[in-house]
């Protein structure tokens, strides 16, 4: 019988989040136990896991993942049978020992089984040889696969066509379409990929490095104590420098390249989600059993190495948007590891490996950095961990709202083992970037240095590295209003024709006040005032009237940046959320298509950023709040520019930036060529942004989630 998308069972409050467990089979949890393990696994809000079975040795760890809420993706290994009995590579197909494993596990509830893997490598092979071409050696895949598929479909489960190398073109569907088997995936099928994303950003290859080689800028460039090791190129032995990586950038660069042409990254699914349709003319199930990000790759030369603070916000970013964004056929993503054994401890999350290895540098002439960094500190688990427990769950099987972490399995501790610390919440956890210091956090942040220290157990005078996460006490009590006599001076600046002087910009994020185009007679503008107390406050200099002109002119210097954004007031009545000026720049909003009672990211307001106020950038800043003004943690962002998209995700203060590089001609009445919208939801658009004469501005805009 035809099964659909809907039709596949899925694990309760599906959320798309899943992890590769073991590298070999028999695991038994090591010292701390199944048990520990499986409340771990509900912490970080696991709904996938994939398991190695050998001769039925996992049926006692997936019976206890079914009951905690997880779903077993199960890996036979095919073993050759007695006296030989040994692990039996390609070709090959399932035997009666299998086909009996298989059919307790069904008895359990597990559904979900690979009985192949990677069969487009030698390693996979007898004799450690592929042999004949690509295309005959999918056929004798193919065939050897579809005795396991029919087994499993029959005995109620769900078998896997196998997941080939990342990248490779080996073409498994259309090696079944060619015997005239590809039915077969309509009946119960499902495709298994490897999508590891190396070094490369999400959204390649659509990024603006792949496609127009943007440039690296000094400070991108700048990972502080991990800058050499970070940027350390093995082909040369030694550090790219800055111009090296742009060099490469430009030569590189590949203008109109599309998934299909390189899929050696996360979006791999979307690849074979195009071989689905091509093949069987609809979606089928995909769940990548293995992939994702690991620290120390950097694969792809244009990109920086994935460093472990890297590696947990591209983690989070990629769990979000399963949940969140990704298309429904996608049904789970396995990063890789749980846990390693000594092969494969440098991708284990809960391993101290890159804490050893960055502090002493790797002398064995491998991919990994030799460089040593003495003060850098990971601890005896990657920071990813943390990170994914602080993250909210949203199912996917329903309607699509944020839910608390499931309770854990409660196991009693095993002897002279303390439970984990609950984990902490995202609002109170800062990832600290580079060159910073305890003094300048805090002063981000509001908050005493020694506050600071003491919640996180250091002196006043430690140093903190780039990647390193602290907890942010809460900020002292706000200081009552200002009287008269303490406030900044008056700002006199003059109005734009006929309109109000533009809504301040949100301090953490924008410039100063902004400034409109000088017209008679001045107007008085009081100063701004803060919720929250700041360091070194300056006063606001006076600025002079100036001479009319196409656009804006300089405002006062940028103050301090602040982390913590206020909540942008809504637009009075039907007040356009547009900056005043924005209308010289041929910016108009497309309003989101939505019913009344329907949820929209609805743009509270955009605000524009003369070049004195970007500070020589030229960036669509993005501010998400969710509908009680809180900022909203990795939602998805879009840029689009003619058919190419560039994507981000917004920081723990609901922040995102994406450059621009085009620019045009306003006053000719040219229209800017980017538009700006946020996923997921139905969205306000912005349309029309652009470098207006080729100038360094910004753009900042902020949606909040509304019912219409």
């Amino acid at each position: 019988m035809s099964l659909f998308l809907t039709d596949y069972q899925r694990p309760p409050q599906d959320n798309g989040r899943g992890i590769s467990g073991y590298p070999a089979s028999g695991w038994k949890g090591g010292e701390r136990g199944h048990d520990a393990w499986i409340g771990e696994l509900q912490q970080l809000g696991i709904k996938w896991m994939r398991v190695m079975d050998d001769n039925g040795d996992s049926v006692a760890f997936c019976e206890k993942l079914l009951r905690a809420g997880i779903f077993p993706i199960v890996r036979i290994l095919r073993r050759d049978l007695p006296p030989n009995d040994s692990p039996e590579p390609n070709p090959g197909h399932i035997s009666a020992r299998e086909e009996l494993t298989i059919k307790r596990l069904i008895d359990l509830g597990v559904l979900y089984f690979e009985t192949n893997n990677e069969p487009d490598t030698p390693t996979e092979w007898k004799q450690h040889a592929v042999p004949g071409n690509l295309e005959e050696t999918a056929k004798l895949v193919a065939l050897s696969w579809l005795f396991d598929a029919r087994f499993i479909i029959e005995a109620g489960g769900y078998p896997a066509l196998p997941a080939v190398s990342n990248g490779s073109p080996m073409d498994l569907l259309g090696a079944l379409a060619s015997l005239g088997r590809q039915d077969i995936m309509l009946d119960g099928g499902w495709i298994a990929v490897h999508n590891f994303g190396h070094n490369r950003p999400l959204n390649f290859p659509n990024d603006r490095v792949n496609q127009n080689g943007a440039p690296l800028t000094a400070q991108e460039y700048d990972f502080g104590p991990l800058t050499e090791w970070v940027w350390w190129d093995p082909s040369l032995g030694r550090v790219n420098s800055l111009d090296e990586v742009n060099a490469l950038r430009a030569a590189r660069k590949s203008a109109g390249q599309v998934i299909t042409q390189d899929h050696a990254a996360f979006r791999e699914y979307e690849y074979f989600d195009a071989l689905a349709k091509r093949h069987l003319g609809r979606s089928v199930p995909i769940l990548a059993t293995e992939g994702g990000y690991q620290v120390g790759r950097r694969t792809d030369l244009r990109y920086p190495r994935i460093t472990p603070a890297l590696h947990a916000d591209l983690t989070v970013a990629t769990f979000e948007f399963m949940q969140r964004d990704a298309p429904d056929c996608f049904f789970a993503t396995c990063p890789s590891l749980l846990a390693g054994n000594q092969k494969t401890q440098a991708s284990a999350w809960y391993s101290d490996f890159w804490d050893r290895t960055i502090r002493t540098g790797n002398p064995n002439g491998s991919d990994i950095p030799p460089i040593p960094v003495p003060e850098y500190r990971v601890g005896e688990r990657l920071p990813v961990v943390a990170a994914v427990k602080a993250m909210a769950t949203m199912s996917r099987t329903g309607p699509r709202v944020n839910m608390p972490p499931p309770a854990p399995v409660v196991a009693a501790p095993e002897p002279g083992m303390m439970p984990p610390p609950p984990p902490p919440s995202e609002e109170n956890i800062y990832l600290v970037q580079h060159g910073e210091t305890l003094a300048s956090i805090a002063k981000k942040f509001g908050v005493t240095i020694f506050a600071l220290a003491e919640l996180n157990a250091l002196g006043e005078t430690s140093r903190v590295i780039a990647g390193q996460r602290l907890m942010i006490p809460p900020p002292p009590e706000i200081a009552p209003p200002a009287t008269p006599d303490q406030t900044a001076p008056a700002v006199f600046v003059p109005p734009p024709p006929s309109t109000p002087p533009p809504p301040q910009v949100p301090e953490w994020f924008a410039g100063p006040a902004s400034v409109a185009p000088s017209s008679p007679p001045p107007m008085y503008v009081p100063p701004p005032q803060h919720s929250a107390p700041s360091y070194n406050p300056q006063p606001a200099p006076v600025v002079q009237k100036s001479a009319p002109a196409p656009l804006p002119q300089p405002a006062a210097s940028q103050p301090p940046p602040r982390p913590a954004p206020p909540r942008p007031p809504r637009p009075a009545g039907g007040a356009s959320p547009l900056d005043p000026r924005l209308a010289a720049l041929n910016i108009r909003v497309e309003p989101a298509q939505v019913k009344p009672g329907e949820a929209y990211w609805k743009l509270l307001r955009a605000e524009y950023q003369d070049p004195t106020q970007s500070n020589g950038n030229h960036h669509m800043l993005y501010l998400l709040l969710d509908d009680k003004g809180k900022p909203v943690l990795v939602q998805r962002v879009f840029q689009g520019l003619a058919d190419i998209q560039a994507d981000s995700f917004t920081d723990a203060f609901g922040r995102a930036k994406i450059p621009m590089w085009e620019n045009y001609n306003p006053e000719r009445g040219d229209i800017g060529p980017y538009s700006a919208w946020v996923a997921g939801l139905p969205s306000d658009k912005v349309i029309g942004l652009g470098m207006p004469n080729g100038l360094a501005v910004n753009f900042v805009l902020t949606w909040q989630k509304s019912l219409k």
